[in-house]
C-alpha cells in the first residue's frame, strides 16, 4: 500500500470522527441550553476542538445546525409511503399512517421542543419544508384522493397531526392512565370518526343533486 494513500485515508477517518464528535456535542448542548444558548465556543469546548475546527467543517453556526438537524431526522426515521405497501383496505391504511405518525411524534418530541423556537432560521426552514412535503405525500397516499381533494378535511387532519394537538391529546390520555397502544388506537378513532362523518355528510349533499329537485 502506498504511504500517501494510507495517510489520506487515515486523515479522512480522523476528519469524519472529528466532524461526528462536533455534531454530537452540538446536539447535546442544544438539548441542554437550546440552540441559541449553545455557542460555538461552548460546543468547541465540549467536543475538545478549536472554534476554528468547527468553522472549517461547517462554515458557521447555521451549517452546524443544519448538520445536527439532518442527523436527527435520519435517526428519528421519518415515515414515508413504504409503510403502506401491500395494504389495500382504506381504514387499515389510515390506521397504519396514524400509528406511524404518533410513534414518530413520540420519538421526536424532545427535538421538536429544541428546534421549534428557532424554526424561522433558514438552516431549519429547508428541513421543515422537506419534512412537510414528505408527510404530505404520505398523508395523501394513506387517506386517498377523496380526502386529498377536500381542502377542509385535509386541513383538519393536518391540524390533528400537529405536534401541539397530538401532544395535548396523548398527554391527557397518558395522565388518565391510558396505555401507549390504546392512546394510539384512540387517536386513530378520532381521526377516522371525523373522516367518516365528513364522507357521510358529503354523500347526503350529493344524493339529492343526482336525483334532481322535487319540482324538476
Amino acid at each position: 500500500m502506498a504511504p500517501r494513500a494510507y495517510t489520506l485515508r487515515r486523515r479522512a477517518r480522523t476528519s469524519a470522527s472529528t466532524r461526528a464528535r462536533i455534531v454530537e456535542s452540538a446536539a447535546a448542548l442544544y438539548r441542554e441550553r437550546g440552540v441559541t444558548g449553545a455557542t460555538l465556543a461552548a460546543i468547541a469546548a465540549r467536543a475538545d476542538v478549536s472554534r476554528g475546527t468547527i468553522l472549517h467543517h461547517f462554515a458557521g453556526a447555521d451549517g452546524l445546525l443544519e448538520a445536527v438537524a439532518d442527523e436527527m431526522l435520519e435517526a428519528l426515521e421519518l415515515p414515508d409511503e413504504r409503510i403502506l405497501d401491500g395494504i389495500d383496505d382504506r381504514e387499515a391504511r389510515i390506521r397504519v399512517f396514524l400509528d406511524a405518525m404518533v410513534l414518530f411524534f413520540e420519538r421526536s418530541t424532545r427535538w421538536w421542543q429544541v428546534f421549534e423556537p428557532v424554526l424561522q432560521r433558514p438552516a431549519l426552514q429547508a428541513r421543515e419544508a422537506t419534512y412537510r412535503a414528505q408527510i404530505g405525500r404520505l398523508q395523501d397516499a394513506a387517506l386517498g384522493p377523496a380526502v386529498s381533494g377536500d381542502p377542509e378535511a385535509a386541513s383538519v387532519v393536518g391540524a390533528l397531526l400537529h405536534p401541539g394537538t397530538m401532544g395535548a391529546f396523548l398527554g391527557g390520555l397518558d395522565q388518565a392512565g391510558v396505555g401507549a397502544d390504546d392512546r394510539r388506537r384512540l387517536f386513530a378513532d378520532v381521526v377516522i370518526g371525523y373522516l367518516d362523518r365528513r364522507a357521510a355528510a358529503a354523500s347526503e349533499v350529493e344524493e339529492p343533486a343526482r336525483h334532481g329537485s322535487i319540482g324538476d
